[in-house]
């Protein structure tokens, strides 16, 4: 998902490549709430690497 505006691209803090931005929800007071964050590094050489194909 593309960043919304205000919020910057994210990288990844083992390997400072960028990631995508994901968003998430939390609840707060009977509302979701959303909450941008750093998604999964995709990267095979890094540490941190996320497979996609593992679910």
């Amino acid at each position: 998902m593309a960043p919304q505006a205000g919020h910057e691209q994210q990288t990844c803090p083992a390997c400072g490549r960028r990631v995508d931005t994901v968003v998430r929800r939390r609840k707060s007071l009977g509302i979701f709430i959303p909450v941008w964050g750093r998604g999964p590094c995709r990267n095979p050489d890094c540490p941190d690497y996320a497979d996609p194909e593992e679910r």
